[in-house]
C-alpha cells in the first residue's frame, strides 16, 4: 500500500503533488486545498489591470 501512495500522475504540479500525497496518507481525499498565493496574485493582477477587473466582473 505504501507504493501505491507515491503513485501520482504527472501531470500534477509540485504543489499539487503534496497535497495529493498528504491527502492520500491521511486517508482524507476530500480536504480541500485553497492556494492563497494564487488567489494573492489574481488579487494583485486585477488591481494592476483595470481593464482585465472589468472583464472580470462582465463574467
Amino acid at each position: 500500500m505504501a507504493a501505491d501512495i507515491l503513485a501520482v500522475p504527472t501531470t500534477l504540479s509540485v504543489e499539487e503533488d503534496d497535497i495529493d500525497l498528504l491527502r492520500r496518507s491521511l486517508n482524507m481525499p476530500e480536504m480541500p486545498y485553497v492556494d492563497f498565493s494564487a488567489q494573492r496574485e489574481r488579487e494583485q493582477a486585477l488591481a494592476r489591470w483595470p481593464l482585465l477587473a472589468e472583464l472580470e466582473q462582465q463574467r
